[in-house]
């Protein structure tokens, strides 16, 4: 529907029921979870709106571009935003990094 994108490093959390990263409950994971060293620029997979961009907690410092009737959401993103909410972007511009890996403010709590 609006293209392909490539992954380079592998899906780590599969769509559906899992194991919680954070809690070690079991849940149900409503996305997937793709596998990326700090810094990897992350890159629009359509044209949208930025329609979030802030902590977002267990998903961390999150940016969701919305297009149509759907909801991209970028989690665990660097908190150095390169996009604001109401930006228009288009499909493959460069709108976020990959954070550290340990979710920010959260890991601290769960220790």
């Amino acid at each position: 529907m609006y293209g392909q994108f490539q992954v380079t490093h592998g899906i780590t959390s599969p769509f559906g029921k899992r194991n919680s990263p954070t809690k070690g409950a079991s849940s149900f994971h409503k996305g997937i979870d793709v596998g990326a060293p700090e810094g990897t620029k992350l890159y629009a997979v359509c044209n949208g709106v930025i329609t979030f961009a802030s902590f977002l907690g267990g998903g961390g410092y999150t940016i969701t571009l919305s297009a149509d009737n759907m909801k991209i959401t970028y989690c665990h993103v660097s908190p150095n935003f390169i996009v604001n909410v109401g930006d228009e972007v288009v499909k493959g511009e460069h709108i976020a990094n990959v954070g550290p890996k340990n979710v920010y403010g959260v890991l601290r709590k769960y220790l």
